[in-house]
């Protein structure tokens, strides 16, 4: 099926369990710090609720930094780093998709929306640190894919994603909006979302060539 294609994975409920990755950390910052559980867990739900990604790494590492303790950010880093890394974090289908993508020479990287610090200690933390990724704080995804399309019709990939140039772009997402702006066939889209378990962040209208699927067992079917 793939001639000439780049693969975009998102992290945050498409890849890995956000919810598992959060509750982990929670349970090492409550071992380092005085900082009550539930005060994180509040503010946490607030801004998930309004569809934002909450910067949870910058919000104990200030926490940190107001006390003057910084030593202290880096032990928890580490420990948070090991005890996820103990545990599986991936979702239903992401090994086997990885598998697939790896077997088959398949070129791919990682786009995900949210602060930069803790997305990246979340992508280490799920053994994908060596892997090409882009961290974005605007989640229309989709415009930044096709602002990489030039003249010549082909998508200039840039250095994170390794560079070179590719036909089409295939994109997987758990949310609508970042498919904002995504480019027309021959790119394709899937949306990964339980449609009876779908939230209010992962709501919205679609481009005609994205695909929802329940999980990535089904993308993993559909490619081969």
């Amino acid at each position: 099926m793939d001639d000439d294609s780049f693969y975009i994975i998102d992290f945050d409920r498409t890849l890995a369990d956000s919810d598992k990755l959060f509750d982990v950390f929670l349970g090492v910052v409550d071992h380092y710090l005085v900082l009550p559980r539930e005060q994180v867990e509040a503010a946490y739900a607030d801004v998930k609720a309004r569809g934002d990604s909450f910067d949870t790494a910058s919000y104990v590492r200030d926490h940190l930094a107001d006390r003057g303790d910084t030593q202290q950010w880096e032990q928890l880093e580490k420990q948070f780093i090991h005890e996820s890394r103990a545990l599986n974090m991936l979702l239903p289908g992401a090994v086997e998709l990885l598998a697939y993508l790896q077997s088959s020479q398949k070129r791919f990287g990682i786009l995900t929306y949210g602060n930069p610090l803790w997305q990246h200690l979340k992508l280490t933390a799920s053994g994908f640190n060596h892997v090409h990724r882009i961290v974005m704080e605007q989640k229309e995804k989709g415009e930044l894919v096709n602002s990489w399309r030039r003249e010549d019709e082909l998508f200039h990939l840039p250095q994170e994603f390794g560079g070179g140039t590719v036909k089409r772009i295939i994109m997987l997402d758990d949310k609508a909006v970042s498919f904002d702006g995504f480019p027309g066939y021959p790119s394709i889209g899937y949306q990964v979302v339980e449609k009876d378990k779908i939230l209010p962040s992962q709501r919205g209208d679609i481009p005609s060539n994205v695909t929802v699927v329940d999980d990535l067992n089904d993308i993993v079917v559909l490619l081969e």
